[in-house]
């Protein structure tokens, strides 16, 4: 079993992890965010991995292709979530082998998050994550971030073979009765930004209550939700060809309604914030399969 090499990114914030060179399996390091800790695999066809449980309850998120053991692939069905949880002792790779994500968590997450202090940064190159405020990066674009008690820190460029990105990985975390601000992906990609097919995979739901939304548009009061509990991730909000590939705009982003996370309102009992792991899959490696 080999390991993944890793470097910091050059232009652009995060790690980038080496997954697709050479035979797999390939695991990469782990990082730890607060309680959870995370690594990257790849399998090829058939291949297994063995799983440990005695550190923590175990989830397998996948990025690409599929796997047999559990029966999973990288997105649930439209419209539904399901828990990416492993109960037993190994993974095992479909016909066109698996990129996945393995995170553990350990007995140090607690019940509540009570800000960024609760997730320090674990692992290699523990000098390229830190915490920022949504309102400081994104606020001269869109304004209602301003103010948002939201936080982001750069994550994990996980590379093919070519060095071109399969996905980005990274983490942010918003506080009680917070809306990320309804968006829908539409700006052309460009270079460091490739158009992709997101999905959100919760470390942690402060509320119980947070959970993605779908909206005609920005400002309207109509909003069909999609609550997501810790473990649990969302199927694609994404518009989907008949061969499960992303539709791209003319403008080469993918096809998005408007849409957002919102968490649950706020009950005035103090902090307690949802988690959320962003997928960001590019669109030549995101394929939505039965």
């Amino acid at each position: 079993m080999g390991t993944a090499r890793i470097a910091a990114t050059e232009g652009r914030p995060g790690v980038d992890v080496f997954i697709g060179e050479g035979d797999a399996p390939i695991v990469s390091d782990t990082w730890t965010v607060g309680g959870w800790a995370l690594r990257f695999a790849r399998l090829d066809a058939g291949q297994s991995l063995p799983i440990e449980q005695g550190g923590g309850e175990v989830w397998a998120k996948v990025v690409t292709g599929r796997l047999t053991e559990p029966d999973r692939g990288a997105y649930p069905a439209v419209g539904t979530v399901a828990t990416t949880r492993v109960a037993g002792d190994r993974i095992v790779a479909g016909p066109d082998g698996a990129v996945v994500t393995l995170i553990t968590k350990t007995a140090a997450v607690g019940e509540v998050v009570a800000g960024t202090a609760d997730l320090p940064f674990g692992g290699p190159l523990t000098g390229e994550f830190s915490w920022w405020n949504f309102g400081d990066r994104f606020g001269a674009y869109f304004p209602a971030y301003v103010g948002a008690d939201a936080f982001g820190s750069p994550g994990w460029h996980l590379l093919d073979a070519r060095s071109e990105e399969i996905a980005y990985v990274w983490t942010w975390i918003c506080g009680k009765g917070t809306d990320m601000v309804t968006h829908n992906h539409g700006n052309p990609p460009g270079p460091g930004r490739p158009a992709f097919a997101e999905v959100h995979l919760v470390l942690h739901n402060g509320t119980g209550q947070g959970g993605m939304y779908e909206t005609p548009e920005p400002g309207s009061p109509e909003r069909v939700r999609t609550p997501a509990q810790q473990s649990e991730e969302h199927g694609p909000f994404f518009a989907v060809d008949a061969d499960g590939a992303p539709v791209l705009r003319d403008n080469g982003a993918v096809t998005y309604p408007w849409h957002s996370w919102e968490a649950g309102p706020d009950d005035g009992q103090g902090p307690a914030y949802d988690v959320i792991l962003p997928f960001e899959i590019t669109a030549p490696y995101s394929r939505v399969t039965a």
